[in-house]
């Protein structure tokens, strides 16, 4: 019960802090204030609102050079602009040196070791890292649902997908509406699919969508799994949908950061080469 109230609790005080910020004067701004504002567009999850965010964050860092969640936000918000930026390996260099820093300041912060998991899977290519920082960063908040959501996604993309929709359903349980739960439904998007639950995948990537809508991981799953099920009219149209998001999106593109376990990634990659998805 106590971890369901805190679960439920800490979005909303999250988005109240963002909302205080946003009615702040650009030139009182302290640290944690420059991260709040930054969040928004961090949250997006794609390189245009990461370049946005991302002079906040220097900002952030110039007033507090050791801020752990700073450091994680930014190392975030270059791996978006890797990824779905055009490949830039500076911004990947520079993703896992800001998850670096920000394990070296935030022992104690769940985010921002969550968010330095992720980049180190990804970005850096170092399973074991990644992993431990994801476990540190739950046994500092077991109930911390963005630490969850983190957790869920690796764990899908690492080949875990029994491991992945238990994270992922206890974060949707702890806080069921929370603006961020479009990470806990990609991950049982990727999740199902791996286990041939195609519908459910369906069903998960649908969700993701609607909580975020400017992602274009979403109805990218979509595309693999409305495929899948044989729906190739539906499939087309979603995988248009994502790459409208992300005009660069390519098989051999997304490879480069998420297809660190074959078996895992090349269904999906024979799936979207059957919709029309550029190699």
């Amino acid at each position: 019960l106590t971890l369901s109230v805190i679960g439920a609790i800490e979005p909303n005080l999250r988005r109240a802090e963002i909302e205080r910020v946003r009615r702040k004067h650009p030139d009182r701004l302290d640290a944690y204030d420059l991260v709040l504002r930054a969040l928004p567009s961090v949250y997006s999850m794609m390189d245009d609102s990461a370049t946005d965010a991302i002079p906040l964050l220097r900002r952030a860092l110039e007033i507090d050079p050791g801020y752990a969640r700073a450091h994680a936000l930014l190392a975030w918000c270059h791996h978006f602009r890797f990824s779905r930026g055009g490949l830039d390996d500076g911004n990947r260099v520079a993703a896992v040196e800001h998850a670096r820093a920000a394990v070296a300041g935030g022992n104690d912060d769940a985010a921002a070791l969550a968010i330095s998991g992720l980049v180190f899977w990804f970005d850096g290519e170092d399973a074991s890292t990644a992993r431990d920082l994801l476990e540190r960063a739950l046994a500092i908040s077991p109930s911390d649902v963005f630490a969850l959501g983190c957790s869920a996604v690796a764990l899908a993309w690492m080949g875990e997908p029994d491991h992945a929709v238990e994270r992922a359903e206890r974060a949707l349980r702890l806080s069921p509406f929370d603006s961020l739960s479009y990470m806990s439904w990609d991950a049982l998007s990727v999740a199902y699919f791996q286990t041939g639950r195609f519908e459910k995948a369906r069903e998960a990537a649908v969700r993701a969508g609607d909580s975020n809508p400017h992602f274009s991981v979403p109805p990218i799953l979509l595309s693999a799994a409305l495929q899948r099920l044989g729906r190739v009219r539906e499939a087309i149209a979603a995988a248009a949908r994502g790459r409208a998001l992300n005009p660069g999106f390519s098989i051999s593109g997304y490879r480069v950061t998420v297809g660190r376990v074959p078996r895992v990634f090349d269904a999906f990659a024979d799936a979207w080469r059957e919709v029309g998805i550029p190699e």
